[in-house]
């Protein structure tokens, strides 16, 4: 009788653990369960979703796409002109206008029941659907004329290091279409490879600006180059325009680096917690990049003299310790932030298209793999930036540039002013009778009714929970937002706000003849209504004797019915519902 040999030890722990599959120990389950599968069982056509968080997906999604080429080629061109003061002028104008639309986002993602979509999907929450397409697809126009921008400034960084005389456009337009052709196959392969790049490329650049930290330190009193002198901060103190620049042509140049705020919200349907991650990563990126700018702004104030700020667009690279070090990160600022626009306009012109309120777009809306991945949209984008690139010029794609954005950020602020003045009005039952006040008199609730309706009542505010970012979200401050936003657009360049405004009136008009059944939003809040209703209270404020008081108690009545028909014998079995009720109040 033969005996079965024993077991090897590799052969008696892959034993146990094909016994064990069932049961598999944590350790295992935290590392991989894919091994427990026969291979013949695996299918390797099918990928899981990947969901990021804060850190690996918003914050450096986020901090790749506001930290970009711009600071690193016009920060020292902004100074020269505009001077330091005016210039940290322009940096709090940016960063205010981008405060105000992440807390107004974040607040909105809190309230919406959306999770795709990115600002389209939370504009249609609030708004609708005809609005909320109008708005994500100029949002959609800002992102690929974006990545016409920072294909123009890396072209410029490559063509400026080989050649330092300006004039070479056709050479600047070509390896510009060249790069958006190259990463648009970059992009096609993944979120997953997408993220993983963007989290080098952020080491990368922050290497970059350390080197420039150093060689800003170190600089010595050369070609205009002086190091930390006193001479040149009060130089660069005031500003000095050249011709055809002004305070808001400088604006409308550096207004661009606040145009990858949205980069998270684009995220929401590959995040774990979307209100959470966005939320912290959004404002972890806004408050690194502005301390970033301020940084680049001191220092070349401090050791650069006045002409070469203005002359020379590469001279943060040439004042840097290490010069091809710097210029890596260059390269990587505009890389990546091409990549991020890249990962999010066509996944908003796939949400949109998916919807089916524009028709001619429904093609847009196919996907690949288990992240649905949005291919026809991607190409789409790229091409229609490569017809930009043929612009050929920084300067003139930056105003042009920040038009959809700055209306989009108008969008969002006031959604939140909208969505929460609704639910005010909502929370309070004395708003049900404001119109009354139209007709004759205000209506006064008394304070203990009002007290004990609004305990009905739950405000979402509540549901989402009152976190340290729930103070800072306020309605009043997305107003504020929203109004400077607009006001913005026509400061930078009034012909290019009009145009913009022009151009989304015509898509919203031609949503309401495509698709005119579509839902309404959550928000039934009228501006011109409370405007009307503000000033009136202001101009015609009416004596309190005329106000109407509501008691608080309901007076005791008694009731008495009515027979409104004649009695027939035909229906005497019948019950008699044709009746009245008459009530009088007792009185004591």
């Amino acid at each position: 009788m033969s005996h079965p040999e024993p077991l090897l030890e590799e052969e008696q722990l892959s034993g146990s653990t094909a016994g064990n599959r069932s049961k598999p120990t944590e350790l295992f389950d935290e590392i991989d369960e894919s091994y427990l599968v026969e291979w013949w069982k695996s299918n390797f056509f099918i990928r899981k979703p990947i969901l990021f968080g804060t850190w690996d997906g918003v914050f450096t999604s986020c901090m790749l796409n506001i930290f970009g080429l711009v600071v690193f080629l016009r920060a020292g061109w902004m100074v020269g002109n505009a001077g330091l003061l005016l210039s940290c002028l322009i940096i709090v104008f940016t960063l205010f206008v981008g405060l105000c639309t992440v807390l107004a986002s974040n607040a909105l993602i809190a309230r919406c029941e959306t999770s795709k979509g990115g600002i389209y999907g939370i504009i249609t929450y609030v708004f609708g659907g005809k609005i909320g397409a109008t708005i994500g697809i100029m949002y959609v126009l800002g992102q690929t004329i974006c990545i016409a921008l920072y294909v123009t400034g890396f072209a410029e960084a490559v063509v400026l290091k080989f050649d330092p005389e300006p004039g070479n456009h056709w050479l600047l337009r070509g390896i510009g279409i060249a790069t958006v052709l190259l990463l648009t196959v970059v992009a096609l392969f993944g979120v997953k490879y997408l993220v993983r790049l963007q989290l080098v490329l952020l080491g990368i650049l922050l290497i970059a600006v350390l080197d420039f930290v150093i060689g800003c330190s170190i600089a010595n009193d050369t070609s205009g180059m002086t190091g930390f002198n006193r001479t040149s901060l009060n130089d660069n103190l005031y500003p000095g325009f050249v011709e055809k620049e002004t305070f808001f042509t400088v604006l409308g140049v550096f207004f661009p680096t606040c145009t990858g705020l949205m980069a998270g919200v684009n995220m929401q349907g590959d995040l774990k917690n979307p209100h959470t991650n966005i939320s912290t990563g959004s404002l972890a990126a806004l408050t690194f990049s502005g301390l970033l700018y301020y940084l680049f702004a001191i220092m070349l104030a401090c050791t650069v003299q006045k002409d070469l700020l203005l002359s020379d667009y590469m001279i943060a690279s040439e004042i840097s310790w290490v010069s091809w070090l710097f210029l890596c990160g260059l390269y990587i600022a505009s890389l990546s932030s091409i990549l991020g626009s890249l990962y999010g306009a066509p996944r908003v012109f796939q949400s949109i298209a998916m919807d089916n309120i524009i028709p001619i777009i429904n093609i847009f809306g196919k996907g690949r793999g288990a992240n649905n991945e949005p291919v026809i949209a991607t190409v789409t984008v790229s091409v229609v930036s490569c017809c930009f690139v043929l612009v050929g010029h920084l300067n003139i794609l930056a105003p042009i540039t920040a038009m959809p954005f700055l209306l989009t950020y108008t969008a969002i602020n006031y959604a939140h002013f909208c969505l929460a003045m609704t639910e005010e009005r909502a929370i309070k039952p004395e708003s049900i009778l404001d119109h009354y006040s139209t007709e004759s008199t205000p209506i006064i609730k008394d304070v203990e009714q009002t007290q004990v309706n609004n305990s009905e009542y739950v405000s979402s505010d509540q549901d989402v929970g009152k976190t340290w970012q729930y103070h800072l979200q306020s309605k009043s401050l997305s107003f504020v937002g929203a109004f400077l936003s607009l006001l913005m657009m026509f400061m930078i360049h009034w012909l290019f706000a009009l145009v913009a405004i022009a151009l989304a009136t015509l898509i919203y008009f031609y949503t309401r003849t495509t698709s005119p059944g579509t839902k309404p939003g959550a928000s039934n809040f009228v501006l011109s209504r409370w405007l009307y209703h503000v000033i009136r209270s202001v101009v015609h404020p009416l004596p309190a004797e005329h106000k109407i008081v509501i008691a608080t108690e309901t007076p005791e009545m008694s009731y008495q019915t009515m027979q409104l028909t004649d009695e027939n014998s035909d229906y005497l079995e019948r019950e008699k519902v044709h009746q009245s009720v008459v009530s009088e109040q007792i009185e004591t």
